[in-house]
């Protein structure tokens, strides 16, 4: 009894996290890939690096990438976009958010011998649990679309999945 008075003291005592200042998380986990015709299950893996403005709102790079083996062979596409991430509820030990970020798209996957680029857009909901001060642990959906073209080939890749990140505030 005495030791669960004590841990309470502690943690009651323990500063409030500070949501501002640098942001930073890394992530990954499964997908589906869509593709006109074909779909597949894949993996997913993400960096972020950015600002937190105040315990709402947080501005970041992010980049990514999606993979999987379609029936005409593995696919791979990277993204980088940039992202603004809105807090929907904000309390000590969850927080629920909502995410949207536009960027650029890249494969070497579309057709041999080119390197295809295009427009990317990508969104997520998720929550983040604290685990420690600053540090988060958030499992998130998340939806990217992106229109890749070279040689006049195009190809547009739709990746929706399940991402558990860690994030550190």
């Amino acid at each position: 009894m005495i030791h669960a008075l004590f841990a309470a003291v502690l943690l009651a005592a323990a500063p409030e996290p500070s949501l501002e200042g640098l942001y930073a998380a890394i992530g990954g986990g499964g997908s589906l890939l869509i593709v006109p015709g074909d779909n597949t299950f894949g993996y997913d893996a993400e960096l972020r690096v950015g600002y937190s403005f105040n315990p709402m709102l947080q501005l970041y790079l992010s980049g990514s990438v999606d993979g999987g083996t379609f029936s005409t062979g593995h696919f791979r596409s990277e993204q980088v976009l940039a992202f603004v991430q809105y807090h929907l509820l904000v309390k000590p030990a969850v927080m629920v958010y909502g995410r949207a970020g536009i960027g650029a798209s890249l494969s070497n996957d579309v057709t041999p011998g080119a390197t295809a680029a295009g427009l990317a857009a990508g969104g997520g909901l998720g929550v983040e649990i604290a685990v420690a001060p600053n540090l988060f642990l958030a499992p998130e959906l998340f939806y990217r679309n992106a229109n890749l073209s070279a040689r006049g080939v195009s190809e547009r890749l739709q990746t929706i999945g399940l991402e558990l990140s860690l994030v550190y505030y």
